[in-house]
């Protein structure tokens, strides 16, 4: 149960922001076709059999259809198949029209999902729309192609909003004096298409390796060693911490939260537990349930009884994953906001 409703989770999630929400809103104009509003009400109501199987009817009926081929590409991601879902849409391009950029857009979040990553910059550039180019520029910049990276990013960084700021934060690495700042434009972007082993393992040497009087280097080793500590790569992250010789200001919270995740990473839940203890009334409420919740979920696999109580009571789609990793389907139901997952999660799975 708990690995399926995991991977069920990761396709809810993609498939809402497929769907409209996040940096792609208002693609689909209302939900689209009936059938797909259709298959978005049952989705919303937690019944994925039901909403899988209204889309795939409505894309049998209509195969070249736009909002049909949109359904059919998120029933295939509910069921973790990416090469379906991307065939899904591609069948639907050439009748397309005014809509073909959505469906580029779409595309390139489809290959991201599934690793394509040569083939989400290919979609997303020719999506022609600042999200799909930020996305084609982070592939180029994880591939070393720093000019051709640069050349979109400033496109995308005149569009304003948080594209814009994404954007402008590339180009402020890619201009620094210091090649090791410069360096992690591309471990970020690696962070960003999701090869976060690889990024955290780039970025570690880099950060590690910026002068002491860099004004932002503490900073930098926080993010990159709680990035680390997320993903498992424990020894990275500890080199990291090891080189922070003094926190910024206020943060020293965030150096005791990631050795924390540390020890859950590595399987100790007991010192996992008791270094998160200490922090209680330190640390801001949200950081600390944010880390209890990443704690919780490396180390369900090893101590499912620590990771539940690590877990605690907080609300939030992190918890819920790591309550489901840890076997506790009734504690993620009751630990995920209101949504399709949780009212998946309350009917059983």
């Amino acid at each position: 149960m708990g690995r399926l409703a995991n991977h069920l989770l990761g396709s809810v999630l993609l498939s809402t922001l497929l769907a409209g929400c996040g940096f792609v809103q208002g693609l689909i104009g209302g939900g689209g076709a009936e059938g797909f509003a259709a298959g978005e009400a049952a989705l919303k109501a937690g019944d994925l059999p039901g909403a899988v199987a209204a889309w795939e009817e409505n894309a049998a009926a209509n195969p070249a259809d736009v909002d049909s081929a949109t359904g059919a590409a998120f029933a295939a991601l509910l069921k973790g198949d990416a090469a379906a879902a991307d065939a899904a849409l591609a069948a639907a391009e050439e009748g397309a029209g005014e809509r073909l950029p959505e469906l580029k857009l779409r595309r390139a979040l489809v290959a991201l999902r599934g690793g394509q990553l040569d083939a989400a910059r290919t979609h997303g550039e020719a999506s022609g729309r600042p999200e799909g180019k930020l996305i084609a520029a982070e592939v180029l910049l994880a591939d070393g192609e720093r000019d051709q990276a640069k050349a979109l990013l400033e496109g995308v960084a005149g569009a304003g909003g948080a594209l814009g700021a994404t954007a402008q934060g590339y180009l402020d690495l890619m201009s620094a004096a210091d090649p090791a700042v410069v360096g992690l434009s591309e471990a970020t972007a690696l962070w960003a298409l999701g090869e976060r082993k690889v990024a955290v393992r780039s970025a570690e040497e880099l950060v590690k390796s910026l002068p002491d009087e860099q004004a932002n280097r503490g900073e930098l080793l926080l993010v990159w060693a709680g990035r680390a500590a997320s993903v498992g790569e424990t020894e990275s992250a500890r080199g990291m911490i090891d080189a922070l010789t003094f926190a910024p200001e206020g943060q020293q919270w965030r150096k005791l939260a990631t050795l924390a995740i540390v020890s859950c990473a590595e399987g100790d839940g007991a010192t996992c537990s008791k270094q998160l203890k200490s922090l209680e009334g330190q640390a801001p409420s949200d950081g600390l349930a944010d880390a209890r919740a990443t704690a919780a979920f490396l180390l369900a696999s090893k101590d499912a009884d620590a990771a539940r109580e690590i877990a605690g009571s907080t609300q939030s789609y992190a918890a819920a994953r790591a309550l489901l990793e840890a076997g506790d389907a009734a504690g993620a139901a009751a630990a995920s906001p209101a949504g399709a997952f949780a009212e998946f999660l309350k009917a059983g799975g």
